[in-house]
């Protein structure tokens, strides 16, 4: 890829397209004028307009920018960066909340910034309070990121039912105004997540989730995601909230045909490419060198996209021939 760098090359064709299909048109020629309209959207409009788009939108996590890059390659039309693969990946801890916002918008924002399309990024609770939350809106936006999430768990979190709590409606509402407030670009897409479905006073009561989405809807948020969600209460929670929903891992094909507007998968990738590594390392222990093959290795075309190597290769024989 000779020119246009990697980035932009994406930005002209898959966004223009991605918008097309979505809007059922038949696929023609972009105009030039359709290909800088699209290029000069921002990615938090860009993902504002996935939450918009009939059907659901599929978003894969990523756990370092090259991930990233090669989600982005895939055709996929956004990425999420989680905080337990933030802990885990780059922290080594369990997602009990030990890690902080410093560190969330330090690797988030690095990995939102490697991409063209927009990043969901985890804000856990937003901060201790929601002062806290306040400054951290502004904290995500510098960083490049075009959405995060704020969750209504209490820390420590995660430990699962008897051990972590929720919030109660009233304070995660405080949050959200906070978030809301706090936002100096109108397209920042501030995410409610609720853990309400298998941890609570009512677990796994859709009523409850349906109760908190339109508390968070009213206070502002834009979207709401709900884990622990079974596909079968996927359309009854979508179709009583005043927002768009997004669900966690479940399969496409049993949620299709209803209402949920993006489908996160996380929490999976990054295990399995450290559980590669645990093979390969007991291959070097065993046998004296790792093994090789076509299947270890990434396309060379792919792997010169993720680099950018010809964008950087021709600037540097541009530049090497001022020495001449």
């Amino acid at each position: 890829m000779t020119g246009s760098s990697r980035r932009d090359f994406i930005k002209r064709t898959a966004l223009f397209t991605g918008s097309m299909a979505a809007a059922g048109a038949p696929m023609v020629a972009a105009s030039a004028e359709n290909i800088t309209s699209s290029i000069s959207i921002s990615k938090s409009a860009r993902l504002r307009e996935l939450l918009a788009e009939p059907g659901v939108t599929v978003v894969p996590e990523a756990y370092t920018v090259y991930t990233a890059r090669l989600a982005e390659l895939s055709g996929f039309p956004a990425i999420y960066v989680g905080g337990n693969m933030i802990a885990g990946m780059h922290f080594g801890i369990e997602d009990w909340g030990l890690v902080d916002l410093a560190e969330l918008v330090e690797v988030g924002g690095r990995i939102a910034g490697g991409v063209s399309v927009p990043a969901i990024v985890d804000a856990d609770q937003g901060g201790e309070t929601s002062l806290n939350v306040y400054r951290s809106i502004g904290r995500y936006e510098r960083a490049g990121i075009a959405g995060s999430h704020i969750e209504d768990t209490r820390n420590p979190k995660h430990l699962g039912p008897g051990r972590s709590e929720l919030m109660p409606v009233e304070e995660m509402v405080e949050r959200i105004t906070a978030a809301v407030e706090a936002r100096s670009d109108p397209n920042y897409v501030i995410i409610s997540r609720s853990d309400c479905l298998w941890i609570g006073n009512n677990p796994g009561d859709h009523r409850e989730a349906i109760r908190r989405g339109n508390a968070f809807a009213e206070a502002g948020a834009d979207a709401f995601f709900v884990v622990s969600m079974r596909p079968d209460q996927v359309q009854e929670i979508a179709s009583n909230i005043s927002i768009p929903l997004i669900a966690l891992n479940i399969p496409v094909d049993q949620i299709s045909d209803t209402s949920c507007s993006i489908d996160i998968h996380g929490v999976q990738v990054y295990q399995a490419a450290a559980s590669l590594y645990q093979t390969m390392l007991g291959e070097l222990r065993s046998d004296g060198q790792f093994k090789r093959g076509p299947e270890r290795r990434l396309d060379p075309d792919i792997v010169a996209q993720v680099l950018d190597i010809p964008e950087y290769s021709g600037l540097a024989d541009r530049w090497s021939q001022l020495r001449g």
